[in-house]
């Protein structure tokens, strides 16, 4: 199809969605020459078709109207049928908020959370929050957490897709609200830590101020947490959260498979690997880097990580594993570009100190993202005085497993963040051989298993606690 085809067949789907919700059941913002007031947003009724955002006009607000709301400020807001991989409906209430954050470079942007609660009245003194983040990983739209969480989306992001089940066992099963922000903003930029962790900040705020979210506003504990690239936005939000969002009562946030302790060697680590590629999202948020890879690549490269763009990162890591990107690099080493420092100056962990208690485990034998940076940067957290840093280095475990057999140990330290028991002060570093031994993991894995079972048969969860 050529690009004046796509287009004009992009402004047929879009105008169709538009038109589709102007005759549903459903008050619209109306304020168009400025934000519109929280208290007067009403709630529009789910759509009639599941578009993926690059056609949904629900993610495409005026200009002039997010650039003169707050960071967090709510711009829309609508319900939507979630669902496991598209169809298996999900017995909670959701809905998604369309917010005013920051990008890299100070700009203001609008994404969008998705906001999950168990059905029924709050506990007295409101609900907690998890803010958790999916490791996205992808430059493309149609990957973010807003859509794959929507009864008739199309799956293609399945990793995504069964991501979702930690948060929902883990946070509507324990009767807290859940956030599950598109923190790679509405260019759909992954490994740009500062866009990420704002954008996450933000939705932190804006799921405050909806009230149906049942929370408590700026009072409501809330714990954030995140996995491989879901580390991101979580870990550099430790980092920023004083700086950035201090209003907000943050007590934990847990990170897994840190991704941006040492960018450096995770580019040299993965090219020619498995992974080969996995950053090129990156150019997305940075006009100079993809201009750069315009120039620098050879046409092959360009066009292998031209695909990563339209990609979701399951397929995208799938196709063409192990070629040599430095290789298609003309000029030298691409680590030693003035662009690619910059980038990686900008956006690697240990810049700041963590303000919040952090829970941090990682692969000691870690196949994607190298232990090392990660030794070095809690290293750094501790001798510079971080509040509380308690770091897990598992010597039989490698990335992949880690989503599962690490699981249980940040549920219980989150878990106990959100319900008042203070954190450890200080640092604390064990490196066990394996974590599937310790009673605490059998334990959290016999309440947590069964929460996912009840959840994916339709039964509602966390509605008692």
């Amino acid at each position: 199809m050529s690009q004046r085809r796509w287009r004009r067949c992009r402004r047929l789907l879009a105008a169709g969605t538009a038109a589709g919700i102007l005759f549903a059941p459903t008050i619209q913002v109306t304020a168009a020459a400025g934000p519109p007031d929280p208290g007067a947003i009403r709630i529009e009724q789910p759509p009639a078709l599941t578009l993926p955002p690059e056609l949904d006009e629900f993610y495409q607000p005026p200009a002039g109207l997010v650039a003169a709301a707050e960071p967090g400020q709510v711009l829309r807001v609508r319900a939507i049928h979630p669902a496991f991989f598209g169809f298996a409906q999900l017995n909670i209430d959701a809905w998604q908020l369309l917010y005013r954050s920051t990008n890299t470079f100070g700009a203001a942007i609008a994404t969008v959370t998705t906001v999950l609660k168990p059905r029924g009245p709050a506990p007295e003194g409101g609900r907690k929050l998890l803010s958790y983040q999916i490791a996205e990983d992808s430059a493309a739209q149609y990957c973010a957490p807003s859509y794959v969480v929507q009864s008739g989306a199309i799956p293609a992001d399945f990793v995504n897709a069964s991501e979702i089940l930690i948060p929902i066992a883990a946070g509507i099963g324990q009767g807290w609200t859940v956030a599950l922000p598109d923190y790679e903003g509405p260019n759909s930029s992954y490994g740009t830590s500062r866009l990420n962790a704002q954008t996450t900040l933000d939705g932190i705020r804006a799921v405050e101020s909806f009230a149906p979210a049942q929370l408590s506003g700026r009072d409501t504990p809330t714990a954030l947490w995140g996995y491989s690239g879901g580390t991101v936005p979580s870990s550099f939000a430790a980092e920023i959260k004083q700086e950035y969002a201090p209003e907000l009562n943050i007590v934990g946030i847990a990170a897994g498979g840190i991704a941006a302790a040492d960018y450096a060697e995770a580019f040299r680590h993965n090219n020619g690997g498995v992974y080969t590629g996995v950053f090129a999202g990156i150019a997305n948020e940075y006009p100079d880097f993809r201009q750069l890879l315009r120039e620098r690549l050879d046409p092959l490269g360009q066009l292998l990580i031209g695909s990563k763009y339209i990609l979701c990162h399951p397929m995208g890591t799938g196709l063409i594993p192990f070629y040599n990107y430095f290789g298609s690099f003309q000029g030298g080493n691409p680590l030693e570009d003035p662009t690619v420092k910059r980038f990686i100056a900008e956006n690697s962990l240990g810049q700041f100190t963590p303000s919040v208690p952090v829970y941090i485990y990682h692969a000691q034998y870690d196949e994607i993202l190298p232990n090392s940076g990660v030794d070095r940067l809690v290293n750094k957290y501790c001798a510079e005085g971080a509040p509380s840093v308690t770091y897990v280095r598992e010597l039989l475990a490698e990335h992949i497993s880690g989503v599962a057999t690490h699981l249980p140990g940040a549920f219980n330290w989150l878990r106990d963040r959100l319900n008042g028991v203070p954190a450890q002060p200080g640092c604390a570093i064990s490196s066990p051989a394996t974590i599937v031994t310790d009673p605490q993991f059998g334990q959290a894995l016999v309440e947590l298993v069964p929460t996912v079972i009840q959840a994916l048969v339709g039964q509602a969860i966390g509605a008692n606690k």
